[in-house]
């Protein structure tokens, strides 16, 4: 069914207006607006922000049969509660700073002698390939945030949402432009910028770790295909020289010696030499020539490897031997420890450098077993067996899917839904528990005994 639209605009104002009382709607007057803006106040308050609270406010003068004013009207108040409210809140961030990070914040702004651009200007940027240059760059510039102080007030910053989106608006701007804000909307956006920041460059350290390992490993393994190639044609070549020789000397007269001499004037001697070492360079190559390959890449991995292996990584039950082992190579590195103990964790190291872990003594290669630990960072980071909570995506599988500040504003909501009790209750619960059941039993499984048993028994 449908209501055809009436020609007059009085008659459709008239019908427009008795619908609206019949379904209990109001006006949008001063009362609603005064409404409005204290609910918006509040959203404001709780991270949201300017797109979102539009669609929230709509829905809610809606839910309050509230006549919804028009676009511009509902945006200008929006816009207009966010700033008040964001203008407080950069008030509050600003007062928890100390002089030594809005010191910090201030070194950020300007550029270095020599150099054009600031570090705000270079933070902003996307990491170029992996190489070690730019590993050690990109690592220089996280140390330099995580060593600004900003650690003492992130417990206490504002909801991640809202930070997210004071992150993406300081990237608008270039350090001119956030000179010119007021103090502490300046150090806010600062503030919040590089906290963000911090987690995106461990993402980013994360990421070129992994294309530096894959990139050794591809090159590695083209090398050694090409080597594999040229000396699989060799060794044929070689074996045959070889067979040709062992042939002559098996097939030599037993009443006759053999003398070197007797030897050179049937085989080529240079010949004979060069086919042996073929076959033991083939056999190499076949062995352990991958390995090897991928070791001589060890000295350049070194030049970035410590430092990166000082982020603040985490690992998941049942990894910890890899946790361990990069605690164990930070000791190395140090000083405290001198030499690899015997009982280091190897479970991790892939089968292209098992042959190389060891020496004829038994002992275990640093450089071999460095190296595995590298190619299995590589992995655990990519399955989240090994994460880094400062980060934004490499982080543990359940702050993926339910942060802290996220689980704080539905905990109790989740707990009523359950039907679970908190956790100074469960004790109490479960005794209660204990007690009904054992009360539901005693109904159900004692019978007492008929009169006449009662009798005789006694």
């Amino acid at each position: 069914m449908t209501i055809n639209t009436p020609d007059r605009d009085a008659t459709f104002s008239e019908q427009r207006k008795n619908i609206l009382t019949y379904l209990g709607f109001s006006k949008y007057d001063d009362t609603a607006q005064a409404s409005l803006e204290k609910w918006l106040s509040k959203q404001a308050e709780q991270g949201y922000l300017p797109d979102e609270l539009f669609l929230r406010a709509e829905q809610y003068l809606l839910n309050a049969k509230v006549i919804l004013p028009g676009p511009s009207v509902m945006e200008r108040l929006v816009i207009s509660v966010c700033s008040d409210v964001h203008e407080r809140l950069f008030e509050t961030l600003y007062q928890q700073l100390s002089t030594e990070i809005r010191q910090a914040i201030d070194e950020l702004l300007i550029a270095a002698p020599g150099d054009q651009r600031s570090l705000f200007y270079l933070l902003k940027e996307y990491p170029p390939s992996a190489t070690i240059t730019s590993i050690q760059s990109y690592l220089e510039r996280y140390r330099s945030l995580d060593g600004s102080g900003i650690d003492a007030i992130e417990s206490r910053i504002v909801d991640p949402a809202f930070m997210d989106y004071l992150y993406k608006l300081a990237r608008r701007y270039n350090a001119k432009d956030i000179k010119r804000f007021k103090e502490n909307k300046r150090y806010s956006l600062m503030l919040c910028f590089l906290l963000e920041t911090r987690k995106v460059l461990l993402d980013h350290l994360v990421k070129m770790h992994d294309q530096y390992i894959l990139d050794m490993l591809r090159k590695g393994k083209q090398v050694h295909e090409k080597k594999h190639r040229e000396f699989r044609k060799r060794q044929k070549k070689a074996i045959d020289t070889v067979l040709d020789a062992t042939h002559l000397i098996l097939n030599w007269p037993d009443d006759k010696p053999l003398n070197k001499v007797d030897l050179w004037q049937r085989i080529d001697e240079k010949k004979l030499l060069a086919s042996v070492d073929d076959l033991h360079i083939f056999k190499r190559l076949e062995e352990r020539g991958y390995g090897d390959l991928l070791l001589a890449r060890y000295p350049s991995l070194r030049k970035y490897f410590p430092v990166f292996l000082r982020l603040p990584f985490q690992a998941k039950p049942g990894t910890e031997p890899l946790l361990n082992s990069i605690q164990l190579i930070r000791r190395l590195d140090t000083g405290e420890l001198k030499n690899l103990p015997e009982d280091v964790p190897t479970y991790f190291i892939p089968k292209e450098l098992r042959r190389c872990l060891k020496v004829k003594n038994g002992k275990i290669q640093r450089n071999t077993w460095e190296l595995g630990v590298a190619m299995a960072m590589k992995e655990a980071l990519r399955s989240g067996d090994l994460f880094v909570p400062k980060s934004k995506q490499h982080v543990s599988f359940w702050d993926l899917m339910l942060d802290l500040h996220r689980w704080k504003d539905t905990r109790e909501a989740a707990y009523e839904d359950l039907q679970q009790p908190f956790k100074d209750q469960v004790k109490a619960q479960l005794i209660l528990q204990f007690h009904q059941s054992v009360g539901e039993a005693d109904k159900h499984f004692w019978t007492p005994l008929p009169i006449s048993r009662m009798a005789i028994s006694n």
